[in-house]
């Protein structure tokens, strides 16, 4: 099992610098066009988008111990 730091408390130090939604969603579309470049099929590109999605809350200081 994981035994390292949660979502927040791994990305806190990005956050003090700004860290936002923006950033975020310029992850996720780089997530997403590196993985069409990869010609994965698109099904398991959208899994993996809702994936990386559900990490939102946490990884922004909005939902703590993720």
């Amino acid at each position: 099992s994981y035994t390292g730091k949660s979502m927040a408390d791994a990305h806190s130090h990005l956050l003090k610098e700004g860290l936002n939604d923006t950033h975020f969603n310029a992850v996720l579309e780089h997530l997403v066009a590196t993985l069409q470049e990869l010609n994965v099929p698109n099904g398991l590109i959208a899994e993996a988008g809702k994936v990386a999605e559900s990490t939102r809350e946490a990884i922004l200081g909005r939902l703590a111990n993720v």
